[in-house]
């Protein structure tokens, strides 16, 4: 297949290279290009941006935690769309550590064959950020960087400066500074795109981006991208018949979710209804998935909610499969003590409270291994995952544990995925493409507590 691609990647974090990507989405939606973001890596917040201003879900591509379905997941996802846009991470040669390409932006546009559009911070600087994009482009001669955006320029002079730095690369445009448009941030990284849908900012990205780069010349480069196909696709992608309910925490607190994890789901039969432990009592469902999010800065309005708690509470202690993560975790235990060390009731599934802190707890990917058999894994079975998370679990030492880390922090002595009936809280976040029989054996204990 053809797919014009093209990756958007920074010399490093903080550059402003989801704010361009958001900017140019709009752009070329504006032309009646019917856009698809991807984002490198883990993430969930920059998706969230992509898919406001898109209207439809934006996808994760990870080389490290599913390498082989990398590609296949990117053909499937660009369905529908004449441009393909990959938000970068980090900076473009950060990955799993100093040596590996694997989960760097660079190996992911090498993967894809995409081109690659570099953005540069050029503030304080001139003459030096063209030696910096030769850096960048000489590190790894296999990555095609097609072309520079400078962000944060000062003027037509000192574009015209950076301009004249560059070799062998094109300029294709210098963004100024204009802090009314930055995206918001807080610990965990961007503010999610339904907490701060400002339209008014969007469109000041856009326009922004239309006067100040190239995109008639980026849709060319884009289209330069080979053909692509798939190789080797997952074995579940039709939708089955629904034969499960799967409830899904959707609200403030809990909205860290890969959509294609959602749709490995629904192809394996379940059935997915949104409910907010905010506000909603809980559905009829025959399991729970409760995401990644921010249920400390939630936690009165969750704890608020008592009758959904204690319904949550019952539903495991009757053997309901329930599956959290990170922040669904924190929901699962005691109760969550914020900043202020106020403590705030939760399900109380587990008997532990989880403590908020601040400084950064744990970050990067993980491995782990199944200890005993669960609703998501049998035991010796291994997934790859990533954590981040400034909590930690007040463990004792008599939990019952899930995973044992082969790479990664975990929870408590090297371990991780707390246990109890058919629950599992951990603080590990998978995406089911790593993992597939996990998503199966998850729904089919969904099949089995409705059958029961």
């Amino acid at each position: 297949m053809h797919i014009p691609r093209f990756v958007i990647a920074g010399e490093r974090s903080g550059v402003g290279k989801s704010t361009i990507t958001v900017g140019i989405l709009l752009a070329l939606k504006a032309r009646g290009l019917e856009p698809q973001a991807f984002k490198a890596g883990p993430d969930f917040l920059d998706p969230m941006h992509h898919s406001a201003v898109l209207g439809k879900p934006s996808h994760n591509l990870d080389t490290w935690m599913f390498r082989d379905q990398v590609v296949p997941s990117f053909v499937r996802g660009s369905k529908g769309s004449q441009i393909s846009v990959i938000e970068g991470v980090m900076g473009l040669y950060d990955g799993l550590d100093g040596r590996s390409e694997e989960g760097s932006t660079s190996h992911l546009a090498k993967v894809l064959k995409a081109p690659v559009v570099l953005v540069l911070d050029a503030s304080s600087s001139s003459r030096s950020v063209g030696a910096v994009a030769l850096g960048f482009k000489d590190y790894d001669p296999e990555v095609n960087i097609v072309g520079v955006i400078f962000n944060n320029v000062a003027g037509p002079s000192h574009l015209a400066m950076l301009r004249d730095s560059l070799r062998g690369m094109e300029c294709l445009g210098g963004v100024p500074s204009e802090a009314a448009v930055e995206l918001k941030s807080r610990h965990l990284g961007l503010v999610p795109a339904a907490e701060d849908l400002d339209m008014a900012r969007y469109a000041r990205i856009q326009a922004l981006i239309e006067e100040h780069v190239d995109l008639d010349r980026i849709i060319e480069l884009a289209s330069t991208a080979p053909e692509i196909g798939p190789r080797r696709e997952l074995s579940a992608t039709r939708r089955k018949r629904p034969r499960t309910r799967i409830g899904l925490a959707w609200d403030e607190a809990f909205n860290f979710y890969y959509e294609g994890n959602l749709d490995h789901l629904r192809s394996l039969g379940a059935e997915v209804v949104r409910f907010s432990p905010i506000r909603d009592p809980l559905p009829e469902v025959d399991g729970l998935y409760f995401g990644g999010g921010y249920p400390e800065l939630f936690a009165r309005q969750l704890e608020a909610n008592s009758a959904t708690r204690e319904q949550v509470r019952k539903a495991s202690a009757d053997g309901m499969p329930i599956y959290a993560e990170c922040g669904g975790m924190m929901y699962t235990c005691d109760a969550v003590r914020d900043m202020n060390g106020r403590r705030l009731n939760m399900t109380g599934i587990f008997d532990v409270d989880v403590e908020m802190t601040d400084r950064l707890q744990a970050i990067g990917y993980i491995e782990m291994e199944a200890r005993k058999d669960n609703a998501m894994s049998l035991k010796g079975w291994t997934t790859r995952g990533h954590e981040f998370h400034f909590s930690r679990v007040c463990c004792t030492g008599n939990e019952d544990f899930a995973y044992d880390m082969k790479r990664g922090k975990g929870m408590w002595e090297n371990k991780d995925g707390l246990l109890a009936h058919n629950t599992l809280a951990s603080y590990a976040h998978l995406h089911f493409a790593s993992c597939p029989d996990f998503a199966r054996r998850f729904v089919t204990s969904c099949v089995y507590a409705r059958r029961r």
